[in-house]
């Protein structure tokens, strides 16, 4: 595969589906074959792809404790993979199988600080898969349901650099459109937050 994007956090509710799903669209609309794997046992991409009929790229439901092994069945030599991951807290196996083998590791945070101390526990399972990993994942904090104007995101920004986290600079703004987007079509536009989530990927990864 050409590049595969993990999103993984020790809770459920993190908003991990949906920036995948919106991810994968803001890929395919760039051109790039895409991939998205559902590995959550919950099945909720696969289910958001049933209601729109299909979405216009491949989806992959992979729910087993040995998911990381057969990722590479799921994508070609040009394929970019978004890996839709459940809680950790509850699904430990499929998580680490995962995490050994993608490219980019993402955490999705709210910016609160609740959601902020729950990083340590998710990096502690980082530098736990870390040690059996053949070579380093890149690793990044997406801040997700951002209140525009509000201190609250860059207050968190600040607080997550300060504890030694790389923080995507495109963020997820905390929007209706965002709230209610499970089950619809995704319209992703130029300039969009997905879709500069999606550049800001092939940037770090080297693809044009």
């Amino acid at each position: 595969m050409r590049l595969s994007i993990a999103l993984t956090n020790l809770k459920p509710g993190t908003g991990k589906t949906t920036t995948a799903v919106l991810l994968a669209y803001a890929l395919h609309r760039r051109g790039h074959d895409v991939a998205l794997v559902d590995a959550d046992p919950a099945g909720s991409a696969l289910a958001w792809s049933d209601a729109v009929d299909g979405f216009p790229f491949h989806i992959y439901g992979l729910a087993v404790k040995d998911a990381g092994r057969r990722l590479e069945g799921t994508a070609g030599p040009k394929t970019i993979v978004v890996v839709d991951l459940p809680q950790a807290e509850d699904h430990g196996a499929i998580v680490r199988s995962i995490l050994r083998r993608v490219d980019e590791i993402t955490i999705p945070v709210a910016p609160s600080t609740i959601e902020i101390e729950r990083t340590s526990a998710i990096t502690d399972l980082l530098d736990e898969v870390a040690e059996v990993r053949e070579r380093p994942a890149r690793v990044a904090v997406l801040l997700n349901r951002v209140v525009g104007g509000a201190r609250s995101g860059p207050d968190a920004r600040a607080a997550l650099t300060d504890l030694g986290y790389e923080v995507l600079r495109p963020q997820i703004p905390r929007r209706e459109v965002y709230a209610l987007a499970y089950g619809m079509v995704p319209d992703i536009r130029p300039g969009d937050p997905a879709d500069l989530l999606a550049e800001a990927y092939l940037t770090r990864a080297g693809i044009a």
